[in-house]
């Protein structure tokens, strides 16, 4: 089987590092490193609200972009809400935030209500994962590189039912050689 290596292998003994950005908005490129390989990885969606009584929950926010010199990773798309015109005994459960910097969707919110022949369940839609794109870059040493970490959605609100969980934001992924 025939394969292709990037770099082409070098006998100089270098060590691989890795880093993870979570925050800020510029780079700076190693002395000595001539090319990255990175993993963009977009905000999460948000998930969605619900609710069972007279009162509308909303949907979910769409996840932030999260982009690094050429690559780039789109935010996941919120959580879609449930609503039904119902009254009755009504309690629920909010939907848990993802956690940060994961690009996961947030949890939706769900609401139950009882006093009918049967109990009615209303559960949103959950928030969709940040997009992951990879790549390789040619860099300069020294040089400053640009970067945007893609923000979690925000969750669908309640009405008079319960809130979706928040979306988690992104990340940016680092790999080289020195």
């Amino acid at each position: 089987m025939a394969f292709t290596q990037y770099p082409a292998a070098s006998s100089s003994g270098k060590t691989s590092y890795r880093t993870t950005l979570t925050s800020g908005t510029s780079w700076t490129v190693p002395a000595g490193v001539t090319y990255v390989n990175v993993t963009c990885v977009g905000g999460g969606g948000g998930g969605g609200g619900a609710s069972v009584i007279n009162s509308s929950s909303g949907g979910g926010g769409t996840g932030g972009t999260t982009t690094f010199s050429t690559i780039s990773a789109s935010g996941g798309v919120g959580g879609r809400n449930a609503h039904a015109n119902l009254s009755g005994r009504n309690w629920g459960g909010g939907g848990s935030s993802a956690q940060a910097n994961s690009g996961w969707g947030g949890d939706p919110g769900w609401s139950m209500t009882t006093g009918f022949s049967t109990a009615i369940w209303l559960v949103g839609w959950m928030g969709g994962h940040g997009q992951v794109v990879s790549g390789n870059l040619t860099v300069t040493p020294a040089a400053s590189i640009s970067y945007s970490i893609g923000a979690g959605g925000s969750g669908g609100s309640a009405g008079a039912g319960d809130a979706g969980g928040a979306g988690g934001s992104g990340r940016i992924d680092i790999e080289y050689w020195v």
